[in-house]
């Protein structure tokens, strides 16, 4: 009797697994997922839901967030006109830094040197204000006396009185 003239059903499964005599084939191993036939159903609200990602990149950044704007915070810093913009970018990049868990050490660099040379600019205006107006005070003492339009030497220069 050849193979071909066999029951499917009695035909030995070359791996070993059972078979189903009724069906004449081998049983599925279940699927995950799928409920077994006859078991509960949960029940379903709205649209299924996609599985949460995994691997890299979800619970934490791969770089530092803050390491650019904070770089671009101690060159703005560094320049005595834009020191203000640099030391709030500065701290903008250390605030996002800390967040993220990383230390930023350029970004520090930049709160102090935008600190420091935000207090020198203030200082500095200070005393350019005071000394142009003991300036514009001494010239005007000057020209009290003199009519308008009258030149007078002040200082070494010629000027005319308002």
């Amino acid at each position: 009797m050849s193979n071909s003239d066999q029951n499917p059903s009695s035909t030995p499964d070359p791996y070993g697994a059972p078979q189903d005599p009724a069906a004449g084939q081998a049983p599925q191993a279940p699927q995950y997922g799928v409920p077994a036939p006859g078991a509960p159903q949960a029940p379903q609200y709205g649209a299924p839901q996609a599985p949460a990602p995994q691997g890299y990149g979800a619970a934490a950044p791969a770089t530092d967030p803050g390491k650019t704007l904070g770089i671009v915070g101690l060159v703005l810093s560094i320049l005595g006109c834009t020191s203000l913009i640099g030391l709030i970018l500065s701290i903008v990049a250390l605030s996002k830094s800390k967040k993220a868990g990383y230390k930023n050490g350029i970004a520090l660099a930049g709160i102090i040197v935008g600190a420091v040379l935000l207090v020198a600019s203030i200082i500095g205006g200070i005393i350019f204000l005071t000394a142009g107006g003991a300036l514009v005070n001494d010239l005007l003492e000057t020209c009290q006396n003199v009519p308008s339009g009258e030149t007078v030497v002040w200082q070494g220069e010629t000027v005319t009185c308002p």
